[in-house]
């Protein structure tokens, strides 16, 4: 099974230091979609780090070079819970956005590709968590799923 992880317009240049160490440790490919005007010091990542992740100009490019994938978008906009997701195929992208504003529903509705929006429980509606955290949250729910053998 293939795993990658799409970061779009990532702000805080911790949280992508995050997110790649996330990615890598369980060897997924990241994509990033840089934010305009943001250094992310790409330069303090460790080499391992620095290896899997993949700088491109937009979400659209990521999807493309990706190709056919189960596609999981995590946004507090979902329709369903992250952990009603089927998690089928023979490669998952799990797709987070920046943030502060997410991914605008525009940009999911442009792309090629069918993707699942979906959400992590809150206690309060429309709050969420930091991005890292809902990643690892949602590394987690995969990696359940695919040792259970229930997708």
């Amino acid at each position: 099974m293939n795993l990658s992880v799409i970061f779009y317009h990532p702000k805080n240049p911790q949280n992508l230091h995050d997110v790649a160490a996330l990615a890598a440790s369980l060897r997924a490919r990241l994509y990033v979609v840089p934010r305009p005007g943001v250094d992310y010091k790409l330069e303090m990542l460790q080499g391992r780090l620095r290896s899997r992740l993949v700088m491109v100009g937009s979400l659209a490019e990521a999807v493309d070079r990706i190709g056919d994938a189960n596609y999981i978008v995590l946004e507090t906009y979902g329709n369903k819970y992250l952990h009603e997701v089927k998690m089928e195929g023979d490669s998952i992208v799990l797709v987070i956005g920046a943030e502060d504003y997410g991914i605008p529903p525009s940009l999911l509705e442009a792309l090629k590709r069918p993707v699942t929006v979906a959400k992590i429980p809150t206690a309060v509606q429309g709050m969420s968590y930091n991005v890292a955290a809902s990643l690892a949250m949602a590394l987690y729910e995969v990696y359940r799923r695919l040792r259970a053998g229930s997708p």
